[in-house]
């Protein structure tokens, strides 16, 4: 079955998530493992395709490739998920991420592989893509002066609704006002600090003092989560 590490958030190409990282490349048990970065929610950006390549291919050992939705190529391109024992989704704009994959398939074809032994992961954007929603700032990159936070629909692969950055956001009163109103309960994931979605599940950290939250019952209850109680908060759908 699909792994599937969510990280919350960090700086990748500052190794700020390098322990993680590794992480993720000794969970398949491969000396040299397939990696495929997925930078559609940041249009593809040339600079975060090389940064990402050179942590995991460079310092990690991994063969690397990246997945274009804008060649014009795309069945060559949906070809490299099978290739893939990685898949490491980016950060950026996710309902416009969101979008896209479904216009060319890209959901389609991640879906198959789910009875597989694959990596799901990602950062930021590419933590809440595998969820039935997340809480997202997609609105900042349309309007950059007067935006909200939104609920965006990820693909439903996991349960729930995840905010990642929780240590940066839980500091604006934005934030706070808009999680005050929701009907939901929500994972919050701190930069730094991933959850591990396997057949138990568990919580990795390239910093020790950042973590990971549920926030039950419109924001009025916050359960910090440690190994002993996530398995009983997150699961998947498949």
């Amino acid at each position: 079955m699909a792994i599937f590490v969510l990280i919350g958030g960090g700086e990748i190409g500052s190794k700020e998530t390098l322990k993680i990282d590794e992480s993720i490349v000794k969970l398949t048990n491969k000396k040299v493992p397939n990696i495929l970065f997925i930078p559609t929610a940041s249009n593809e950006a040339e600079g975060y395709i090389n940064v990402v390549k050179s942590i995991y291919a460079e310092i990690l050992s991994c063969n690397f490739d990246w997945l274009s939705l804008e060649n014009g190529k795309i069945e060559i391109e949906l070809e490299k998920i099978k290739w893939a024992d990685i898949i490491y989704v980016g950060g950026g704009n996710t309902k416009m991420m969101i979008a896209k994959w479904k216009e060319f398939k890209v959901d389609v074809e991640l879906k198959k592989y789910l009875k597989t032994d694959k990596i799901y992961c990602g950062l930021s954007a590419g933590s809440i893509c595998w969820f039935e929603q997340g809480i997202s700032d997609s609105e900042s990159f349309e309007n950059t002066d007067v935006w909200d936070y939104s609920i965006i629909d990820g693909l439903g692969f996991i349960e729930g609704c995840n905010s990642p950055h929780y240590d940066d956001r839980v500091k604006e009163e934005s934030f706070n006002r808009f999680v005050k109103n929701l009907n939901i309960n929500i994972l919050a994931i701190e930069n730094n600090c991933a959850i591990v979605v396997d057949k138990t599940v568990e919580i990795i950290k390239s910093d020790d003092n950042k973590n990971a939250y549920y926030i039950f019952n419109n924001g009025k209850e916050i359960i910090e989560i440690n190994n002993a109680n996530a398995k009983d908060i997150l699961k998947a759908k498949f």
